[in-house]
């Protein structure tokens, strides 16, 4: 941003106060929208400027608006798919994750002369149900408040997240997985966040409300600019021509000195 630019900008602040930019929005966007905007209407007053500061604070709520409802589509979505998937996800597919977390467990919890070797060898052998490690991790679990289904529920809950996410960025391997088990299912991805939103109507009928209302604020606001340019242009045509009427009064009206010679 230049100096001009900049001394601008601290100047509507201190007019119209610091920018309505919340915990976690990009300051530095809503600045660029002011500058965009200011390049686009031209401001030639502290009218304009008072116009341009509503609309952009009008449009930076609009946009806030439609951050906020695809934020909650995409929660309602990301949830549906998460609860699906923690009831489809066979062992097999979390399991790795399973023989980590309990690694980590029997690392943090038996002797220092077996945790570092034995742990990862007994977590594995346990994760193949071999009864005699099966046995000795339940009595390690068993002194510190755990049981096996913590391990295994804390396992597939990482994976559930981790293939979801994956979905959502589009990764191949979490996609076709995801597919795989939407078409055993016989369910779509939409049905699932369809269902999702279905207990979410009301509020996001409500942001779309508001969204609308701000939408019309700003709306208003951009025709009162295009409306005062039309008064102050009609005004200042009416001064060209009253000028120039003027001018061409004192044309006629001055004698010539040739006339007045004779």
């Amino acid at each position: 941003m230049s100096k001009k630019s900049t001394s601008k900008a601290i100047s509507r602040r201190s007019l119209f106060g610091p920018p309505p930019v919340l915990a976690g929005e990009d300051a530095a966007a809503y600045d660029e929208l002011l500058g965009l905007v200011c390049a686009a209407v031209k401001p030639v007053d502290v009218i304009d400027e008072m116009f341009i500061a509503d609309v952009v604070s009008l449009e930076w709520e609009v946009l806030r608006w439609r951050r906020l409802k695809w934020s909650l589509i995409r929660a309602a979505g990301l949830k549906a798919l998460a609860d699906f998937l923690g009831e489809k996800l066979d062992y097999y597919l979390y399991e790795e994750r399973f023989v980590d977390h309990l690694t980590q467990i029997l690392q943090e919890n038996l002797a220092e002369d077996q945790a570092e070797d034995f742990a990862p060898t007994l977590a594995q052998q346990c994760a193949n149900h071999e009864p005699d490690a099966v046995d000795k991790v339940n009595e390690v679990l068993t002194r510190i408040d755990l049981n096996m289904d913590n391990v295994l529920n804390r396992a597939r809950a990482d994976k559930v997240e981790a293939l979801a996410n994956g979905y959502e960025r589009r990764e191949p391997e979490a996609v076709k997985l995801i597919n795989e088990l939407l078409a055993e299912a016989r369910v779509s991805i939409d049905s699932l966040v369809a269902e999702a939103l279905a207990k979410e109507l009301d509020f996001i009928e409500r942001v779309d409300r508001l969204t609308t209302i701000a939408e019309s604020r700003r709306n208003a606001s951009l025709r009162e600019i295009e409306r005062r340019r039309a008064v102050l242009g009609e005004a200042l045509r009416r001064s060209v021509q009253e000028v120039e009427d003027g001018e061409f009064k004192v044309i006629e009206t001055t004698p010539a000195k040739g006339k007045d010679a004779a």
